[in-house]
């Protein structure tokens, strides 16, 4: 090496790499390999650079020597691709912008990654925790029992309160059914009479269900498909032609649909306020798309499908024309209230005018308060204070009303609340329900039964048997019950439906009368959950046996372990869909489509009883006074 060279070379190793043996030697080799190649000029080591090592078709040269990086980083970094004089060699503005973006997008990642990992941690600990006021509220639900079904269905069963709440009936995004059904037909179309009839019957479909004295202002969501049902608007699509517009069927899902879209806000349980309720009867009937303008659909409920409802609950046209002249006094004394008023605020307002011109400030309005009180009360109290039957916002505030029918001997169920969980029984989460876990109760009919008929006595053994008798039902209800269905199906015996509905009504209504806060506000659904469980739970011995040890004596269909594989919850028919099953293949149809009313033979029955139950149901009166 030329004493120049290696003068540059000792310059360009000061200050940029360490003085260690090694690195001093591997350099110093390097360099020597450098400048013994063939074609190197002996003039100095800053005219290094890696296209040295390199022919023109980018191949390394043969004679390259084994260290040649190290050459071409004596005087610059890499990075660099021509010599710099700055002492800290950096990137381009570009590459450290694409550096900043991706570090950037790295580190969100990773915090949307922790984020992740952290809630599904978070689910998995909440799924593994208890949530106690849920429990304690199942808990109060559920008695007597003491415990809560843990099965995944009956989980689910508890989550979904409505069909709503399913996920068929709550799509993604905007329902394009939902604005036709939103679409309000005029309300002028109706006149004063049409309003009066339409405000009798939702007055006496909500009196059947409430206390004698009750406010007729809500309609609650189990009256709605009663009153549906009434009108022949329930059925799957299929029951009808699609072309004749006085057929015209919702199916069950449909009709929960246009309930919730007019339901009343932060309504518990769901309610409708007779603006609401004459709203949804018209979206049901336009829903099929055969009624179109509002003229259309007024007539087609007053001449179609009023009449129906009318006939079913009994209410006669002298009925009707009756409350269209009650609406109409009621209007005129509104007018009447009104004007009178308007007199007597003119009439103080001029008197206590020139009477303070000659008394003082203080004397005039004592004058003036005394005789426009005196003045209002004089003119006002002929017309008697009365309720407006709509209000401004569409909703009634309905007057204590006495049914005709709500007569009863004031013994417990009364009739209003054997309605009322008629009416509960048949929402369709309930039919539903009793359709997808009806092979339980076939067993119990089918053993109890003599062929397709059971018996009262039989029908009270059961009872005794699952500790229904007396836990929840004593003689005389028991007898009003079985009265009661006996009429509507005018048989003594009970066939497959009259067992459902006598066994769904009496459990109904222990809740409504006897159960506890929880039980008497919980949905229909949790009722029926309530007696499903109640069912599976109290079962027999005998029906408790295991499905592996039955030998050839046991009788088909009679293997149920409640607490075993062989469950309730773990037999169900998950295909039955009650929106697309005929009205006909319904348990409980007959109970939706008949009223009946036990009272009369019941209190025949009651007449021949013994003296020693007449004390007893005396004793019990006294106890509830």
């Amino acid at each position: 090496m030329s004493p120049q060279a290696q003068k540059s070379y000792n310059s360009s190793l000061e200050g940029k790499l360490s003085s260690t043996s090694g690195e001093r030697k591997a350099i110093q080799a390097a360099v020597e390999s450098y400048y013994a190649l063939p074609g190197v000029p002996d003039d100095e080591c800053e005219s290094v650079d890696l296209q040295d090592f390199f022919n023109k078709n980018g191949v390394m040269i043969p004679d390259s020597p084994r260290n040649w990086v190290l050459l071409a980083s004596l005087r610059r970094p890499l990075s660099r691709s021509k010599p710099s004089t700055e002492k800290h060699g950096s990137l381009s503005t570009r590459q450290q912008l694409l550096n900043s973006q991706n570090s950037l997008e790295n580190a969100r990642k990773r915090a949307q990654f922790q984020r992740k990992a952290t809630s599904q941690f978070q689910g998995q600990a909440n799924a593994c925790t208890v949530n106690i006021q849920r429990l304690r509220h199942l808990h109060l639900i559920f008695q007597p029992l003491e415990y809560v079904p843990s099965g995944p269905i009956f989980k689910k069963h508890i989550a979904q309160v409505y069909m709503e709440d399913a996920t068929a009936l709550n799509p993604e995004g905007e329902d394009p059914e939902e604005q036709t059904l939103m679409n309000k037909g005029t309300g002028s179309a109706m006149n004063n009479d049409q309003r009066a009839l339409l405000h009798l019957i939702f007055r006496k479909s909500i009196m059947k269900v409430t206390a004698k004295g009750g406010r007729a202002t809500l309609m609650y969501r189990w009256t709605w498909f009663r009153f549906l049902i009434h009108c022949q608007l329930i059925g799957p699509d299929g029951s009808w032609d699609m072309k004749t517009p006085s057929e015209t069927k919702v199916p069950w899902s449909l009709a929960v649909k246009i309930f919730k879209l007019f339901q009343e806000p932060n309504s518990q349980p769901p309610a409708l306020s007779f603006s609401g309720w004459a709203n949804a009867l018209q979206a049901a009937i336009r829903a099929k798309g055969l009624y179109t303008t509002a003229p259309e659909v007024i007539e087609a409920v007053f001449s179609t499908f009023i009449p129906r409802a009318q006939m079913q609950m009994g209410i006669s046209d002298q009925e009707a024309s009756k409350e269209g002249d009650r609406s109409h006094s009621i209007s005129s004394r509104q007018n009447s209230r009104t004007s009178s008023r308007a007199m007597s605020r003119s009439f103080s307002r001029g008197q206590s005018r020139s009477m303070s011109r000659s008394l003082s400030r203080s004397q005039s309005r004592g004058m003036s308060r005394s005789m426009s009180r005196s003045m209002s009360r004089n003119v006002g109290r002929s017309s008697s204070r009365a309720l407006s039957v709509f209000s401004t916002g569409g909703s009634t505030c309905g007057e204590d009303s006495d049914d005709e029918t709500m007569t009863d001997d004031g013994k417990l169920p009364l009739v209003w609340q054997i309605n009322l969980a008629e009416q509960q029984i048949c929402e369709p989460e309930c039919l539903q329900l009793l359709h997808e876990y009806s092979r339980l109760l076939e067993i119990l009919f089918h053993h109890y039964a003599d062929g397709d008929k059971m018996s009262q006595d039989m029908f009270t053994v059961l009872l005794k048997e699952l500790r229904f008798f007396p836990d929840f039902c004593q003689r005389y209800s028991l007898k009003k019950h079985l009265n009661a269905t006996e009429v509507r199906y005018s048989e003594a015996e009970l066939g497959f439906a009259p067992f459902v509905e006598t066994l769904c009504r009496i459990c109904f209504c222990f809740l409504n009368i006897y159960g506890n806060t929880a039980q008497q506000l919980a949905a229909s659904k949790y009722k029926m959950l309530w007696v499903l469980a109640l069912l599976e739970a109290r079962l027999p011995r005998k029906f408790r046996k295991n499905a592996t040890d039955h030998g050839e004596e046991s009788e088909p269909l009679d293997h149920i372990q409640p607490q075993g594989a062989d469950s309730l919850w773990h037999q169900r028919n998950a295909d039955f869909d009650i929106s697309v099953c005929d009205n006909k293949d319904i348990i409980l149809w007959v109970t939706m489509e008949k009223l009946a009313n036990a009272l009369p033979i019941l209190q025949a029955h009651v007449g021949g009883a013994s003296t020693m139950e007449n004390e007893i149901d005396r004793a019990l009166s006294m106890l509830r006074r």
